[in-house]
């Protein structure tokens, strides 16, 4: 009974699922062991989509997080125009736009409500940074563990269990995309790639022949750091995933092992995120086509029924983003399954030999001889 007692407080403390090879279905020797994620052995990039899209709890509370921190930051705005709205203009007249007349008796009460809904948008985007942080430890702890039920559980104990880790690596990115930012939009840049290559005065666009060169050039270091921004954000991907998947805590080692993991294997760990990707952008776009025609026709005439269609499209984004952003961390997990060696227990009784139930010796040494 107390071995019992010893053996499930030892899997509540430290589940072994998350770090033994792959078809592992955490069987720990209970009466009904947990049944195994379904997954198969086709495109990993749909595999990624169809696990995802089944955990429907998780990504309505990823969803729901930004959806309340929004709310909070609205409540100003709200209260603000529905005094300066109420009684002093036309109904209807400023629907579709605020004209000239609104911004001019208002410039600066509005200039004052930008300012201290500024400190607050940063203060709530600060919290949506660690709430992220939060949520990859918790879609890497249920994809890792392959089990169903009790995943809102798992969720949050594996969100709490490698904040810290993954903090780490929220800052290196940080670094990392604040100095691909000082190189693109630097003075280097200016000096190195205008100045020197493209021989403009000074460094500056203004002094560029033509418009079509100075918008070529303004294009170049846009989709420069595009490049830059997706590179650091898959890499920190398979760093979170590899923390994870091994038990490290070693965040420097387990980012030079991803990048040389990326560099030689860029057609396995590229092309699902790719793919991915490229599944966002047809929903996002094509949604935003309709929103961006839904806003455009917005008149005096409107009724709310546009208005709830513009945010139920915000709301169908939102949760689509939420769900392929899922779907990149369980592309990492089949990736990693299928790169990186696990780190097994060590066998005490390999290179032994015994009878069953009987002492057993190492091969090679003085007892060996005597078994013989």
């Amino acid at each position: 009974m107390e071995d019992n007692q010893d053996k499930s407080e030892f899997e509540a403390d430290e589940p072994l699922t998350s770090y033994l090879p792959p078809g592992f279905t955490g069987d720990y020797g209970a009466e009904e062991p947990a049944a195994p994620e379904p997954e198969d052995h086709g495109w990993v990039s749909w595999t990624a989509l169809r696990v995802s899209m089944g955990r429907v709890p998780l990504w309505l509370l990823c969803a729901l997080v930004p959806t309340v921190l929004a709310a909070i930051l609205t409540l100003p705005w709200y209260g603000w125009f529905e005094g300066a709205l109420d009684h002093s203009y036309a109904p209807g007249s400023q629907a579709a736009s605020l004209d000239v007349n609104f911004r001019t008796d208002h410039a600066g009460e509005l200039g004052v409500l930008r300012q201290s809904t500024g400190r607050l948008t940063a203060g709530l985007a600060f919290l949506m940074f660690l709430f992220g942080i939060f949520a990859a430890g918790g879609w890497l702890q249920v994809f890792l563990e392959r089990t169903e039920g009790h995943s809102v559980n798992r969720f949050f104990y594996g969100g709490a269990r490698y904040f810290w880790r993954f903090f780490r690596v929220f800052l290196a990115v940080m670094v990392l995309l604040g100095a691909g930012g000082f190189l693109i939009f630097g003075d280097l840049w200016n000096e190195h790639v205008l100045e020197r290559l493209f021989d403009l005065k000074g460094g500056d666009l203004v002094n560029a022949p033509n418009e079509l060169l100075a918008r070529r050039l303004t294009w170049l270091q846009d989709g420069l750091f595009l490049v830059w921004f997706a590179a650091v954000l898959t890499w920190a991907d398979f760093v979170r995933t590899r923390l994870a998947y091994l038990q490290s805590r070693a965040v420097s080692w387990a980012g030079l092992a991803s990048l040389f993991t990326i560099l030689f294997r860029p057609i396995a760990t590229l092309r699902p995120m790719l793919a991915l990707l490229f599944c966002e952008l047809v929903v996002v776009l094509g949604l935003g086509k309709l929103s961006a025609w839904l806003n455009h026709g917005f008149g005096p005439d409107s009724g709310l029924d546009r208005v709830w269609t513009l945010f139920a499209i915000g709301i169908v984004v939102l949760l689509w983003r939420t769900i392929v952003r899922a779907a990149r961390y369980h592309a990492c997990v089949q990736v990693t399954r299928t790169i990186v060696e696990p780190l097994g227990v060590d066998d005490p009784w390999e290179n032994t030999v015994g009878g069953p139930g009987g002492p057993r010796y190492p091969v090679g040494e003085e007892d060996f001889g005597i078994t013989l």
